[in-house]
């Protein structure tokens, strides 16, 4: 008893010290670390919530900064505290406390007081809660989860009706979540809201250049820092002090974002966006930090023509030239016709944001299984505002992030830029290559994205009722942003049949639906979870006929039917380009930022670009891309058309020339038609499918590459080129009954004219299926009615 006695004391004075300690020192203080391929047992969340800097105590509020130099970060700031069961039980319905953290003019004396914060009392929102609220119950998958180091909301387990506030104020072990506030009311003690809260950072926002670290100090996270002068365009303004910290690694040994590199880097002149509150010592310290070039109206380089854009999409944009660690790339893309406007220029424009993720390589870098990079994907939107800081128009990021529950507590649901990328202690900007794709879209479709994104996170964040969101072939980040957006666009579709005055007259809107509609139902079937799920959420009143009934629980259905009828949105690289692609082709411009590990002063760490199936297998992952695009290509509309002109321009030329040559002699005669329909059938396997797999799918750059025209002519005349030395080739070594027609000039002078007909065909159209039946149909008619078999020599079937 004395030995344990004595034991327990003695920790509790080791304790009292660490706690005493000044904070540098306190950071220094050497705990366990991992690696990646021994991580420590505890998550990331859980062992970044060591360091003081992650504590909200930390941040006193009745310390502000300078006003001079810094602004609120928004104007309704909090943080959600989780009711206990007994205040629930008191006062049923999905509300949660608020510790109000920042409020608008006028409102300041709520700053450091505990508010109620639910939903406004509008009957279609409150249906619409209602239908996401659901029981928790943690079962074993949220228990294994947990034992696999991921964060489970283990504070819900047990309730019986959790909202979306509730969710997301108990998603992770403490009430450390902090939100902005959008269409806030207040009723006396309570404030109401219209829409979801956002994850945010930092209470305050600065901007600043990096000078280098404090002189006369023992804290390593001091820095010397210049404010920008606004009136001057410049960081001209005064300079101060601030802290930085280097939050502990995560339980694979990285660091989310290494401070070292910010003065070296190639960012630092044009400053750093923090956001932050000034410590109990009343010094500014950073919670998350922004790159101001991500964020300005000014791209590195503007591309031009829809090719052009193509290629920067699918080549260039994840290249080994765009993968240098440390720096970031802004790049404007305007399609055919699209003027010389920039594409987001104007204060109030909101876009769509496409978010993409790699993976991080280097020898503390992740495993690749399957030569796959799979990376991460979601929606967003970015809006054009007045920098409160700068003046001048620049951009502002959100994401709508459908995210599985995960090692670092991100917790699925709207995020500011500062709770994501640029956090300190969660984000990926020092340890990923990030894109973010924008595209300028109108608002109503914006809106009923973020709703049905909204929808999912909530979903996402209780599991349904289990506790816990896991990824899978048919339910991820991907296939679920995909969701939220067909029923987005099932929404639309409805309210246009209810009111056909709504439809409008833009015909890119119009291509745009039908392009994404191909996209997400590459086989024109949607999933039946997809399109229930769209019923229940569409009856509770956003968007169908309120008179219709709900349609009951969601469901997330796991079938390898399902997994099928949405194969294209099964890998964020794919669905990404797949997008971005649509939204070109629609001629809508678009502005691509990409970042790669900033600052990139980790030498162990590397970016690695996000891939399709077996991406890192060079050749073979470029070949599955081409026969996946060729195999499942849009068949109706334009592409049929292109198809039938050129099989009509191709027959009547090969027609001509074979008849004035003499290779083509008349009657016409036909066998019976179940001895044609026979050996047709043959033949649409070879040659018609097998050299088309060949000569054009395997060989040729897919249209949705974007190869500027000449670079396709050129592998357009060696398919060509080929496909005519093929011939006497097989003639002279596996198939002899052709070893003289296949010389006979005349006969290769049709195998020219059918390659390059193939090549116009596929390159039109993108389709095997186009070209192969092209093939099929000449062979056929030259075989049969025409007397090739004849040509062949006897025994030809």
């Amino acid at each position: 008893m004395r030995r344990a006695a004595s034991l327990a004391l003695l920790l509790a004075l080791l304790l009292v010290l660490l706690l005493g300690l000044p904070h540098g020192l306190a950071q220094r203080v050497p705990l366990p670390r991992g690696t990646p391929t021994r991580p420590l047992p505890q998550s990331s969340e859980e062992l970044a919530s060591r360091s003081p800097f992650s504590q909200p105590a930390y941040y006193p509020l009745d310390r502000r900064p300078d006003p001079a130099l810094y602004r609120p970060h928004a104007s309704w700031i909090g943080r959600l505290i989780l009711p206990s069961a007994a205040d629930t039980a008191g006062q049923p319905g999905d509300w949660v406390w608020v510790d109000v953290e920042q409020a608008p003019e006028g409102q300041g004396a709520l700053i450091g007081r505990r508010l109620r914060l639910t939903w406004a009392d509008r009957p279609r929102l409150q249906e619409l809660v209602d239908t996401v609220s659901t029981p928790v119950r943690l079962g074993s998958a949220a228990r294994e989860a947990a034992a696999a180091a991921n964060v489970v909301p283990e504070r819900l387990d047990g309730r019986l009706a959790v909202g979306p506030l509730q969710s997301l104020a108990g998603a992770r072990p403490r009430n450390d979540m902090v939100v902005r506030l959008e269409g806030v009311s207040r009723e006396e003690d309570t404030l109401r809201i219209t829409r979801p809260p956002v994850q945010t950072a930092g209470r305050w926002m600065g901007l600043v250049t990096v000078l280098g670290t404090a002189a006369g100090s023992d804290e390593p996270d001091l820095w010397r820092v210049r404010h920008y002068d606004a009136s001057q365009r410049g960081f001209l303004g005064p300079e101060e002090t601030i802290r930085i910290p280097r939050l502990p690694p995560d339980r694979f040994g990285r660091v989310m974002i290494d401070t070292e590199g910010l003065i070296a880097s190639p960012l630092n002149p044009q400053g750093w966006r923090i956001f932050g509150a000034p410590g109990p010592d009343g010094v500014f310290t950073v919670q998350a930090l922004q790159p101001r070039a991500l964020t300005r109206l000014d791209p590195d380089r503007v591309v031009r023509g829809t090719a052009a854009g193509l290629g920067a999409i699918n080549r260039d944009s994840w290249s080994a030239a765009a993968l240098h660690r440390g720096t970031l790339q802004s790049t404007a893309l305007i399609p055919d016709g699209g003027g010389e406007a920039l594409p987001l220029s104007r204060v109030g424009q909101r876009a769509l944001l496409v978010h993409l993720f790699g993976g991080i390589g280097g020898r503390d870098g992740e495993p690749t299984p399957g030569w796959t990079v799979t990376g991460h994907f979601a929606f967003g939107e970015a809006e054009v505002v007045r920098d409160p800081l700068s003046g001048e128009p620049e951009l502002t990021l959100r994401y709508h992030q459908i995210y599985a529950n995960n090692p670092n507590g991100i917790v699925a649901g709207s995020q500011d830029w500062s709770a994501y990328s640029g956090n300190l202690q969660r984000g990926w900007l020092g340890t990923r290559p990030i894109s973010d794709l924008l595209v300028p879209l109108e608002g109503r479709l914006l809106d009923a994205l973020a709703l049905q994104a909204e929808i999912l996170s909530a979903r996402y964040r209780s599991g349904d009722g289990t506790g816990v969101a896991l990824v899978t072939p048919a339910t991820s980040c991907v296939q679920d942003s995909s969701q939220a957006l067909w029923i987005a666009l099932d929404g639309l579709r409805q309210q246009k049949r209810l009111r056909p005055e709504s439809a409008g007259g833009d015909t890119r809107l119009q291509r745009l639906e039908d392009g994404l509609n191909a996209l997400l139902t590459p086989f024109g079937m949607v999933r039946s979870d997809w399109r229930h799920n769209a019923m229940v959420t569409l009856s509770a009143g956003t968007g169908r006929d309120p008179t219709m009934p709900v349609g009951g629980r969601f469901i997330s259905s796991q079938r390898l039917e399902a997994v099928l009828l949405s194969w294209r949105s099964m890998l964020p690289r794919r669905a990404h380009d797949g997008m971005a692609t649509v939204f070109l082709k629609a001629g809508l411009p678009l502005w691509i930022l990409r970042t790669n590990q900033i600052p990139g002063t980790d030498p162990f760490l590397a970016p690695l670009a996000p891939t399709t199936l077996l991406g890192q297998l060079p050749v073979v992952g470029t070949l599955l891309q081409r026969l996946s695009d060729a195999l499942f290509p849009p068949v109706l509309g334009p592409p049929l058309l292109q198809s039938l002109l050129v099989l009509v321009v191709y027959g009547a030329l090969a027609l001509l020339l074979g008849f004035r040559s003499g290779f083509l002699q008349g009657p016409w005669q036909w066998r019976p038609w179940r001895v044609v329909l026979r050996h047709a059938l043959a033949l649409l396997v070879m040659p018609a499918i097998g050299e088309e797999l060949i000569f054009r799918v395997l060989l040729l750059p897919h249209p949705l590459e974007g190869v500027v025209q000449a670079s396709m002519a050129a592998w357009g005349a060696l398919s060509v080129g080929l496909f005519v030395l093929y011939h006497p080739i097989a003639a002279r070594f596996w198939y002899p009954r052709g070893r003289v027609l296949f010389r006979d000039p005349r006969f290769l002078s049709q195998c020219t004219l059918l390659g390059v007909a193939c090549v116009l065909e596929y390159s039109l159209t993108g389709s095997l299926w186009s070209a192969a039946g092209l093939h099929w149909i000449a062979v056929v008619i030259w075989l049969e009615p025409l007397g090739g078999r004849r040509e062949l020599g006897p025994g030809v079937p």
